[in-house]
């Protein structure tokens, strides 16, 4: 099935299309299109797509949305004034056009890994569409609903920000259905200053939420009034909580778990508790299978297929996921939540790997990248996190990154220390020599900090032994 046609394309751009075409996918870099696919010749600061349109036409781009011409290009060339515009637009209509029950996700961690269980549990009722990685800005958002298919009936989107005002933007031109808040953390407080602004900031979910729309808020937050007064201000048909308050509607009641999978204990209100496996390891991760069972609960979905589906659910790549590998023919255990940072999601991390289970004398491991875009913060939240790897009890603490790292590293005993290094790229020959028979190896930072190097490199040495 198209997902838009030339003459589509030709109503809203409101332009001449050059010939007939069909287009199967949307894009905005050559390096993953494929056949088919619409491309938009973005410019950033970075780069200008219009360098990338000959490279499109030759990889069977249907046509290339563009605002000069580029002379040899084997595709219909659609001029526009700004082919960022037009990709919002185009997304504007994708959404206008599109019957499915749309869902919109923002806080400072766990959207993705929330989407994912989501689209998980979701794809048992119908065709899902969902946002690519972690695509959740002005140009990803978009981008996604440009993809979102005639005949899905559910569409989850990303709502990322990094400065203030981003979120009301993007909340209304997805529109959705149901808007769910993950978590209230200082991710980005470089740039917004206080946990009171990213709160501000978060709550903007709701400005586009459809009258009679849902909402799904954390229950454990101090900042769980303050959302669900601005939730009510939009007049949601239904305000559900989740968390272990006992406050919340959907409640962690109990939660236990070895290095290959989690027994989590739930419940609904008042009603009986229920149990089911979980592959996500990390008591934090939950969060999103509890997101999951609530939005179940308002969209009327049979509780037991939604378990079903919860306990057939796979780790997220990057984001927490436990390899068993070997290196030098011994088993090691990899936990990777490279993929980015915070104070929150470091210190879950850092709990979760504490209480995995050690066999014949291994040892915890935490290789440690930059938590970034933290500004006047950066100095106090790291050593936070150097802390709590002491208070857990992690036996080798690895830092790669700047003067706020080498700080905090210098507050950990000798017993304790790895190596501070400035880059990931200085690790990986030590890691590689260092580490033994049944460690537990937990590596995890911001993207910036190019720490999943070392998760990356670890993987490759375990398959070249295979």
């Amino acid at each position: 099935m198209a997902l838009w046609t030339s003459k589509e394309i030709e109503e809203i751009f409101n332009c001449r299309v050059p010939a007939d075409f069909k287009v199967t996918g949307i894009s905005i870099d050559t390096r993953t299109l494929q056949p088919g696919d619409l491309f938009f010749a973005l410019k950033t600061p970075q780069s200008d797509g219009h360098h990338y349109v000959l490279d499109a036409a030759q990889k069977g781009a249907a046509a290339v949305i563009v605002s000069n011409q580029t002379v040899g290009c084997s595709c219909p060339q659609i001029m526009v004034d700004s082919p960022f515009k037009a990709l919002q637009e185009l997304g504007r209509y994708g959404r206008i056009r599109s019957k499915a029950k749309i869902i919109a996700i923002t806080g400072s961690v766990g959207k993705t890994t929330t989407k994912e269980v989501l689209r998980h549990v979701l794809e048992g009722y119908g065709t899902v569409s969902a946002s690519v990685a972690s695509y959740n800005n002005h140009w990803g958002v978009p981008l996604s609903l440009a993809r979102l298919q005639k005949d899905a009936k559910f569409g989850i989107f990303e709502v990322g920000m990094n400065n203030p005002g981003e979120t009301t933007p993007l909340s209304e031109m997805i529109t959705p259905h149901l808007a769910i808040i993950t978590a209230i953390a200082p991710a980005h407080i470089g740039q917004m200053g206080t946990l009171d602004n990213i709160a501000k900031e978060k709550a903007c979910i709701f400005e586009g939420l459809l009258p009679n729309g849902i909402a799904i808020l954390p229950a454990d937050s101090d900042f769980s009034a303050f959302l669900k007064t601005k939730a009510l201000q939009h007049h949601p048909d239904q305000l559900l909580t989740f968390g272990e308050s006992v406050a919340a509607d959907v409640k962690l009641v109990d939660y236990n778990s070895d290095e290959s999978e989690a027994r989590v204990t739930f419940a609904i209100g008042a009603r009986e508790r229920q149990t089911f496996t979980y592959s996500l390891i990390g008591r934090h991760l939950t969060n999103a299978a509890l997101i999951a069972i609530a939005a179940a609960k308002t969209l009327k979905l049979d509780l037991k297929t939604v378990i079903k589906r919860l306990e057939t659910m796979k780790p997220v790549s990057g984001r927490g996921k436990l390899h068993s590998i070997t290196l030098k023919g011994q088993p090691i255990k990899l936990m990777d939540d490279s993929y980015n940072a915070n104070l929150l999601s470091t210190l879950a991390a850092v709990d979760t790997l504490a209480n995995l289970k050690i066999i014949n004398q291994g040892k915890r491991i935490a290789i440690l990248g930059e938590m970034l875009e933290l500004g006047s913060y950066a100095i106090d939240h790291h050593q936070q996190v150097a802390k709590a790897c002491i208070e857990k009890g992690i036996d080798r603490i690895y830092f790669c990154g700047g003067a706020a790292m080498k700080q905090a590293f210098e507050l950990l005993p000798d017993i304790h220390k790895g190596r501070f290094v400035s880059s990931a790229q200085e690790l990986i020959d030590p890691i590689l020599n260092e580490i033994q028979a049944h460690d537990i190896v937990l590596v995890k930072g911001s993207k910036g900090s190019r720490v999943s190097l070392v998760a990356e490199a670890l993987i490759t040495a375990s398959k070249q032994e295979e």
